[in-house]
């Protein structure tokens, strides 16, 4: 099983202070979602409740140049989340991204906070690119031809989302119907080690480590990329 640090957890990549309490393994990190501009809002900022985390909408991001400038530290094992309109997503993909050294970028479609693409059309790129949805949206609105894999957001709820064991309900059905479908949905709203079993037995080829590195950040140090 593949892990990788899904968008926030590690900000826009380098981590946030409260990771310098564990030794968490070098998966590969999603950055925040970033925009061509930056977008003034509410700081990043998650409320811890048990297993599970809700986040707030109107936040804001630095933009594509200041991460570049201020956080792009060459690693490889880095997959940039952006979002914006139709130009706004060709313009990052191709003028920007296309060369830097990444893994791949995540076209988050599914953010509160940012007006998305209007026709749903992904754009050509030459990095592998990955699809961020919730579960309310249907991911054959999209060209799939052009992605490599799907991951899912937050659920929408309360002026905000939440992931982790209250979004499962939502997520995992979800999850299960479409990697049955053979879509290539990564695992997420995972707490225990019986979580991430579950993800494997319903088809999950990797997992996004989200909530699990506030909720149980101790198992996040114990796992092992295989």
């Amino acid at each position: 099983m593949n892990y990788f640090y899904s968008a926030g957890v590690m900000g826009y990549g380098t981590g946030r202070f409260w990771h310098k309490a564990y030794n968490f393994p070098n998966f590969t990190r999603v950055t925040k979602t970033l925009t061509m501009v930056s977008k003034v809002g509410h700081p990043f900022a998650v409320i811890k409740v048990g297993n599970t985390v809700w986040n707030k909408v109107s936040l804001h991001n630095m933009g594509i140049w200041n991460w570049y400038y201020k956080n792009y530290v060459g690693e490889v094992n880095i997959i940039v989340s952006i979002a914006g309109m139709d130009s706004e997503i060709a313009f990052m993909l191709n003028r920007f991204l296309n060369e830097v050294h990444i893994s791949g970028v995540e076209l988050n479609f599914s953010c509160p906070n940012v007006k998305s693409f209007k026709n749903k059309r992904i754009p050509l790129s030459k990095v592998p690119l990955y699809l961020k949805l919730n579960y309310l949206q249907d991911p054959y609105d999209y060209d799939l031809d052009k992605i490599t894999g799907i991951r899912l957001n937050s659920v929408p709820k309360f002026s905000g989302g939440i992931s982790g064991k209250a979004a499962q309900k939502y997520n995992w059905p979800w999850i299960e119907k479409f990697n049955k479908e053979g879509l290539n949905v990564a695992g997420c709203s995972c707490n225990t080690v019986e979580d991430l079993k579950h993800m494997e037995d319903i088809g999950c080829k990797e997992i996004g480590l989200g909530s699990i590195v506030l909720t149980n950040p101790h198992l996040v140090e114990t796992l092992k990329k295989k």
